[in-house]
């Protein structure tokens, strides 16, 4: 695991809602990306469901996390 991976998964073990509102608030996110921070973050949904759900790859699943970390790392 990447060292922004864990940045951010640390961030939302502890992240209350008013916390996380304020990310999304400041970052600006696709529809899909938007889709996905949810599944993932707060739903907490495997990447392999959230690819069938949103009838994509699962490597596109992780290049999309990989972009919204990213964008997350800039305001932490």
């Amino acid at each position: 695991m990447s060292t922004k991976s864990k940045a951010v998964n640390i961030f939302f073990k502890t992240a209350i809602k008013s916390d996380v509102d304020k990310i999304k608030d400041e970052i600006i996110l696709s529809d899909r990306q938007d889709k996905i921070f949810t599944m993932y973050y707060i739903q907490r949904k495997d990447r392999n469901f959230i690819a069938d759900t949103l009838y994509i790859s699962a490597t596109v699943v992780d290049r999309e996390l990989k972009t919204i970390r990213d964008k997350i790392l800039r305001i932490l």
